[in-house]
């Protein structure tokens, strides 16, 4: 005989769409990131668009999560994605090699930190978090997908490969460690890798 579940609480079919609409819009700004680059402050407009999604990723309310993926997240979990994701973008940065698009400055280093965070709060706070309740590997792929897809305005079709595959590693990190930190410090790193 089995433990009875206890119900996971409903939210109402408002929030639910509300919640939605908000997630289109954002993922919306951030495909018309070009957009924002040719206004004649590209830096103070990206500035305002990360940190408004940055607020908005935070406040929205998401549905109860689902149970988790592993039974019992510790800081280990933590640990090891952390390292594994950081492993595997220090990696991608030295195969892929390249120069660095603008110069290493304490502003373009704060400018990449504000949007990594902000994106990782948009895609595996708010996306994942509206998706979770179709099942991880649903969550995982289906903010992968939007993650990449916002990307291609901004970067073109030629690096959508590279940002499925970023997107499904963040994911992973957001089902494994059941938090957004883990692959927001992956994304910090890897943004900042790019400087390099």
């Amino acid at each position: 005989m089995t433990a009875p579940v206890a119900a996971l609480p409903r939210r109402s079919p408002a929030v639910a769409i509300g919640s939605a609409v908000v997630a289109v819009v954002g993922c919306s700004l951030l495909a018309a990131r070009p957009a924002l680059l040719s206004s004649s402050q590209p830096a103070i407009a990206l500035a305002f668009a990360f940190a408004g999604l940055l607020i908005v990723g935070v406040a929205v309310p998401l549905p109860p999560p689902p149970p988790p993926v592993v039974a019992a997240r510790s800081p280990r979990h933590f640990a090891i994605a952390c390292m594994l994701g950081a492993v595997a973008f220090a990696a991608g940065r030295a195969l892929i090699g390249g120069h660095a698009p603008t110069p290493v400055t304490l502003t373009a280093i704060a400018a990449n930190t504000l949007a990594a965070l902000a994106e990782e709060i948009w895609f595996r706070r708010l996306c994942y978090g509206l998706l979770a309740p179709a099942g991880p590997v649903f969550a995982v792929v289906a903010s992968s997908v939007l993650f990449a897809a916002v990307h291609v305005s901004t970067y073109g079709f030629a690096v959508l490969p590279l940002d499925l595959a970023a997107g499904a590693l963040f994911g992973w990190q957001r089902a494994v460690t059941g938090s957004w930190t883990a692959p927001a410090l992956t994304h910090v790193l890897a943004n900042i890798l790019v400087l390099l």
